[in-house]
């Protein structure tokens, strides 16, 4: 996996963008009760931050409705 600028990702960033795809999968879930979307959200934009930062993919943080 390449990071935007063509780098290949390390083996943490693979880690930290497998992470934050995770918790994107997650609050796609139905039905959700607002103390776990309250917090998976929370949890989502500190990865996305971290995912921006590094490069690894380009996404706005209102595209998980953050």
């Amino acid at each position: 996996m390449k990071d935007l600028v063509g780098n290949e990702m390390t083996p943490v960033e693979r880690k930290i963008l497998r992470a934050y795809d995770g918790l994107a999968a997650l609050l796609r879930e139905p039905g959700l009760s607002p103390t776990v979307a309250s917090n998976l959200k929370e949890a989502a934009s500190s990865l996305w931050i971290l995912v921006n930062e590094l490069g690894l993919r380009a996404e706005r943080d209102d595209d998980l409705a953050l």
